[in-house]
Parts: C-alpha cells; structure tokens; sequence
C-alpha cells in the first residue's frame, strides 16, 4: 500500500507541475502547483480504492484542489486558475473518455454508454466541487488569510 501511494503521490506531482509549465505557469508557481494536484489526486485515489463512487470521488477531489488551490492562490497573491487548472489534469477523465469512443468505435454500444456516463459523473462532479469550494472559501477562510506582502524589488 505505501508504494502504491509513493507511486501516485509521486506521478501525481509529475503530472501537474509538467502541465503548469506547459501553461508557462510563473516559476514561483510550479511546485506549488505540483503539491496541489498531488493533494487532489491523493483524495480522489484513496477514495477510489475505498469503493467511493466516481462522482462522489471527483467531488471530494475537487473540493480539495479548489480549497488548497484557494488558500495558495491568496497567500501568492497569484489567479486561482494557475493552481486550480495544473492541479485538475491528474484528475480529469481523459483516458476514460478515450475508451468510451473506442468501444463506441467498435460497436460495443452498451459498454461504451456506462463508460460514458462516467466520465459524465466525473465531470459534473468535478464542477460541483469547484463551485462548492468556492462558496465555502469565501465564507469561511478567505477573511482569515492575509496575503503575502510584495517584497521589494
């Protein structure tokens, strides 16, 4: 079990700071990044291996990126977006939307559906946590964490 959490911990983080320099996330950003989509991919995970439905495992997973995400993004003074987005590619269902379309390709109608709905699970699971995490962010820490002072040039 600790391996396979290594595994994830460690491939999660890979994952997310590669996309943030792909997005030409600033320097200062990119391993906090990194640290969040490992937070989130870690949640999404354990729940996973717990038998937590998928849409119930990308809401959690979401609201743990968006919160995390919130809280760094107010500290560095930096957009949500440039955690949130690095941090969400770990979990965004792509190579399940893949074998969606293949079995649709190859006419398994049937499989292809429940693979479809899903990824449809997922994603509105994801939005809802985003949306979720947002409220509560404003409501209840946003008050208390004060920004990071700009330093001198």
């Amino acid at each position: 079990m600790l391996s396979f959490l290594l595994t994830h911990t460690i491939f999660s983080f890979m994952a997310s700071v590669s996309f943030a320099v792909i997005c030409n996330v600033p320097k200062r950003s990119i391993l906090t990044g990194g640290f969040v989509g490992m937070i989130g991919w870690l949640g999404f995970i354990l729940l996973q291996e717990n038998e937590i439905g998928i849409f119930r495992s990308s809401l959690v997973c979401s609201l743990l990126l968006a919160f995390v995400g919130f809280i760094a993004a107010r500290i560095q003074k930096v957009p949500f977006t440039v955690y949130y987005i690095p941090g969400i590619v770990p979990v965004v269902p792509g190579i399940t939307f893949y074998e969606a379309f293949y079995q649709l390709l190859i006419r398994e109608y049937r499989e292809s559906a429940f693979v479809l709905l899903d990824v449809a699970y997922s994603a509105v699971g994801l939005a809802s946590g985003l949306i979720i995490a947002d409220v509560i962010y404003r409501y209840t820490t946003k008050p208390f964490i004060k920004p990071k002072k700009n330093e001198p040039a």
